[in-house]
């Protein structure tokens, strides 16, 4: 049978055609599925970013409004709400800093202080780079003030130190002995609590706030008080929060020129101390207070001042070392006190040095200390000394006395060093108190007594007893060492946590960066539960502050700069377009991203209060989530309290510099300069900050890619201003 199937070659053509017509149209639609979603996940991401920023942006408003005019205890709330992404903390890559100088012409950098390890490098050309003194801030909720109290104390007095305003209260205080808590104590606000350890051996106050702390043996004596508001330049103050013990106790200011004092216990009242129009002679003023039981007695003066407090009037009683006008306990130039007594001039030098006053003066010789009758005779003041060198300068009450006071270092001239040398004489038996301002100390002493040792791990603090003579401790191996001097049986002395004033000598003038040491331990590549329990601890600072100490003029221990270094907590939304690792952030007071594309854009900068003219302000924003704040992709409630804010500095500043960690230093560097870009002088001179006369404001620094921003003020010194508000941000789930 023949077959009637017939093949239609053009049938067949068509459907093959039209499969491959179809199989192409996928393929397009395929590939414009393909080119479309980065598009598409682009165009997701930038409505994730617009929002988020958004939500940031009233973020950064209201915590700068809470930083600059809240009181500790005020609060602001607000509430975030994710589109797709996830807000988490950071705690590891946010960090910034600013300083200042206090000399003309001169400059002060500072760089790696904030990465977590041991080293850091400072770069300062115009002078001699004497030493550096850096301390721990203790910013952030969960890092407590850490106060080691010595076995043979007896007493020890404490109140909270105000700040700027008084926290809200109560303060948190633990007393602990080796690893054991044996006590808790809630100090209210402007309270005092006096702590009997006399029989408690070596403990350890830790404190949620700020205190000044007394420690005292015996029926007490004289200390050398630090104000509430101390000057970076010269530690002077005006204003004192002391914790005075029941019965008679004296107060005496002392300052260059005519002072008003306001003394407020149970009520105010004003005092005025007058200039005696004699020729380089200072201003004192003392003033006995009868107390019934122990209280809190607030001091503030009108004029910078120092102020020394007597707990006993007992004229065998009392030692303190007394600064220089540069601030720092080894210098040339001194006002001192007018009390009665007994001044002990010190030169730790290879060359005798002449020290005069008004119809008076003496030559002490190398390696030497020598003892005058204090005050000079015919003298209605404060005497003003002027010497050919550097020396240290005390006061005590008799030369049979009891006494307790700080060594200042011969190689620093501050609390802490590596070399000191002491004097020791009378008939008082005297011990010499170490304690440790580092990791690790193993000292040598030599001289009229000899002895060695090693503090390491948790040994941290040793007593041991001195002869008569001189004697030299040498630092053989470690950071610093601070010593204190107890002679008999009574004595007074106002102390500081153990993360203040670790100071490291320097000595050496160069043009570049000079690398010393952080003493601390390093932290560098360790995780971020392992840096928070350090800043806990103290075994790494929780934020810095770092002074340079160096020569100006006629004076080699000067306080030429200061850097304030903060870790900033960073909170973060991250979120996904076209590629992964969007952010948008807010940190410091700033608000940043990295979209599109890991560009950094600055969404809100960093709030200051510049100008008009040669005035600089800013407030720092130090926010840190607290312990059992919560992160994830939900909408979340933000809390956050504003728990101190205090002053860093208010003074006259030659140059003021600011610098953020990247990856976002430079563009914040680039977006404070607004404005700059109108100027005909950087049109025409590019970089040079010395030809640049028609702006005033950030200027980022010359050179490459720089994170640093230079406030510039056509060469006018600055008003400078710097506050730090610490605040805690409690994060939860939003309930709906």
């Amino acid at each position: 049978m023949r077959s009637t199937l017939q093949r239609d070659e053009h049938a067949v053509s068509a459907a093959v055609a039209t499969v491959l017509l179809f199989g192409g149209v996928l393929s397009i639609i395929a590939m414009m599925m393909v080119s479309m979603i980065p598009v598409i996940e682009e165009l997701e991401g930038s409505i994730e970013r617009h929002d988020m920023s958004s939500q940031m942006s009233l973020l950064a408003h209201q915590t700068s409004a809470l930083s600059e005019t809240g009181m500790p205890g005020d609060s602001t709330e607000i509430e975030l709400i994710p589109v797709d992404g996830t807000l988490n903390w950071d705690m590891m890559q946010s960090s910034m800093w600013y300083s200042a100088t206090w000399a003309d012409e001169t400059s002060f950098r500072v760089q790696g202080a904030l990465d977590y390890d041991d080293a850091f490098s400072i770069r300062h050309p115009e002078s001699m780079n004497t030493a550096v003194c850096i301390d721990d801030l203790r910013l952030g909720p969960a890092n407590p003030y850490i106060f080691t109290i010595p076995e043979w104390v007896e007493s020890v007095s404490m109140t909270a130190s105000p700040g700027l305003a008084l926290p809200l209260g109560p303060i948190d205080i633990d007393i602990w002995n080796q690893s054991t808590k044996i006590s808790e104590v809630e100090l209210m606000v402007d309270g005092m609590f006096t702590l009997d350890t006399s029989s408690s051996g070596e403990i350890a106050i830790h404190s949620s706030h700020q205190l000044h702390l007394l420690i005292s043996t015996g029926v007490g004596g004289t200390a050398l008080m630090q104000a509430n508001d101390p000057s970076p330049i010269d530690s002077t103050g005006t204003s004192w929060s002391l914790p005075l013990p029941s019965g008679t106790n004296q107060i005496h200011v002392v300052s260059e020129v005519a002072n008003q004092i306001t003394i407020t216990n149970q009520t105010s009242t004003s005092y005025y101390a007058l200039p005696s129009n004699q020729n380089r002679v200072g201003v004192t003023f003392s003033h006995q207070l009868t107390l019934d039981a122990t209280e809190v007695v607030h001091v503030t003066t009108s004029s910078p001042s120092r102020l020394i407090l007597q707990t006993t009037l007992d004229t065998d009683v009392g030692q303190i070392a007394w600064p220089s006008v540069d601030g720092q306990y080894l210098g040339h130039s001194f006002i001192a006190p007018s009390l009665e007594g007994e001044v002990v001039f010190t030169n730790p030098g290879q060359n005798s040095v002449t020290v005069t006053w008004r119809g008076g003066g003496v030559s002490v010789a190398p390696n030497q200390s020598m003892v005058f009758d204090w005050p000079p005779a015919d003298i209605n003041g404060a005497p003003m000394l002027d010497a050919n060198g550097d020396l240290f300068v005390s006061w005590r009450a008799h030369t049979n006395g009891s006494g307790m006071q700080v060594v200042p270092a011969d190689d620093t001239g501050a609390l802490s060093g590596k070399d000191h040398s002491f004097h020791v004489d009378g008939i008082s038996a005297s011990q010499i108190h170490l304690a440790r301002a580092g990791t690790s100390a193993e000292w040598n002493m030599t001289g009229s007594t000899i002895a060695n040792g090693t503090l390491f791990d948790e040994q941290t603090q040793s007593t041991l007893d001195i002869n008569q003579g001189t004697s030299q401790m040498e630092l053989e191996a470690g950071h610093a060492l601070r010593l204190y001097h107890l002679r008999g049986q009574d004595g007074l002395m106002q102390i500081h946590h153990d993360g203040a004033q670790r100071c490291l000598s320097i000595g050496v003038q160069a043009s570049g960066w000079i690398t010393t040491q952080l003493p601390w331990e390093s932290m560098g590549g360790r995780s971020q539960v392992d840096l928070k329990n350090a800043w806990k601890s103290g075994t790494h600072p929780a934020s810095m502050q770092i002074t340079l100490i160096g020569v100006e003029g006629a004076s080699t221990h000067a306080n030429l700069g200061t850097v304030w270094g903060f870790h900033l907590s960073r909170l973060s939304y991250q979120f996904s377009s076209s590629i992964v690792g969007m952010e948008v952030a807010y940190v410091g007071g700033a608000v940043v991203t990295n979209h599109p594309e890991f560009e950094s854009y600055i969404v809100v900068p960093p709030s200051d209060r510049g100008g008009p003219g040669p005035r600089f302000a800013a407030t720092i924003p130090s926010l840190h989530p607290t312990q059992n704040s919560v992160s994830g992709a939900g909408s979340m409630n933000l809390d956050i309290e504003l728990v101190d804010r205090s002053s860093l500095a208010s003074a006259t500043a030659f140059e003021v510099r600011r610098g953020w960690s990247n990856p976002y230093g430079v563009a914040i560097a680039d977006a404070s300069a607004d404005g700059l870009e109108s100027s005909e002088d950087w049109t025409i001179y590019p970089g040079r900050i010395d030809l640049l006369t028609d702006y005033v404001g950030w200027v980022p620094d010359p050179s490459y890619a720089t994170s640093e921003a230079v406030w510039h003020t056509n060469g006018e010194p600055i008003q400078f201003t710097l506050q730090m508000a610490a605040l805690n941000a409690h994060m939860t789930e939003a309930i709906s």
